[in-house]
């Protein structure tokens, strides 16, 4: 039996190395008044692959805003790199900021070769940033979205869908060094995961609406939604 599960795993492993996605990094000093930078990249987290050149081209549409703590949001505009996109923010008052990416213009697109059809594909993204002291709440902002916090050395999932709990869905965790863990969401729409080493760790959450219907002047079969949150471990 363990065997069969070795050479099992082996086959799939060249399916999860082609798992691209979106994920954001921010980089910054961690001060008031003190810029901050928003990177979106495109690659293979698990394998800390970032894709680069014309590739990035389709990451245009991909909208990032800037959460305050009283809930004010601010737009950020976004340039193209060779290597990522990337927008500037500067906090003015000490808090918690979350930083949040959508995409849900892109044009429908013919899955079929990945077993989903013809389909419209909805991104979210999200991370957090610390400014300065005080401590605040994360709030749903997207239809479907992944709250992950730590706690200790515990990372904390909370999952929504249309504001309602998530409730028995899986979310994959991806840690630094790539190392993967599927867990699934209790009735609550929560789970949690230990963290086994520092550094940014990626929370993928997915769901696949089969109502079909016309986007753009386009029919499509499904509606794939993705939220990708990435959160840094202390």
């Amino acid at each position: 039996m363990k065997k069969i599960n070795l050479i099992i795993g082996i086959i799939l492993l060249p399916m999860l190395s082609l798992a691209h996605g979106y994920w954001l990094e921010v980089q910054g000093s961690g001060k008031v008044n003190e810029p901050a930078k928003i990177q979106i990249f495109y690659g293979e987290f698990e394998n800390q692959k970032r894709e680069t050149g014309k590739l990035l081209d389709k990451m245009s549409e991909i909208k990032i805003y800037v959460l305050d703590e009283k809930g004010n949001k601010t737009e950020i505009s976004m340039s193209q790199t060779n290597t990522h996109w990337e927008g500037v923010f500067t906090p003015k008052n000490n808090g918690f900021y979350q930083i949040i990416g959508i995409n849900d213009t892109r044009e429908v697109q013919d899955f079929t070769k990945h077993s989903l059809g013809i389909v419209r594909p909805v991104q979210y993204l999200r991370t957090t940033y610390q400014a300065g002291e005080g401590a605040g709440e994360q709030s749903v902002a997207n239809l479907m979205d992944a709250l992950v916090k730590q706690v200790g050395d515990n990372i904390l999932i909370s999952t929504w869908k249309e504001n309602q709990h998530f409730t028995k869905v899986k979310v994959r965790i991806i840690n630094p060094e790539g190392w993967m863990k599927e867990k699934l969401t209790n009735e609550n729409g929560k789970t949690q995961t230990k963290s086994n080493i520092k550094g940014l760790y990626l929370v993928e959450l997915e769901y696949i609406d089969k109502t079909a219907g016309n986007f753009k002047g386009k029919d499509y079969q499904t509606v794939r939604y993705r939220c990708e949150t990435t959160l840094k471990v202390q």
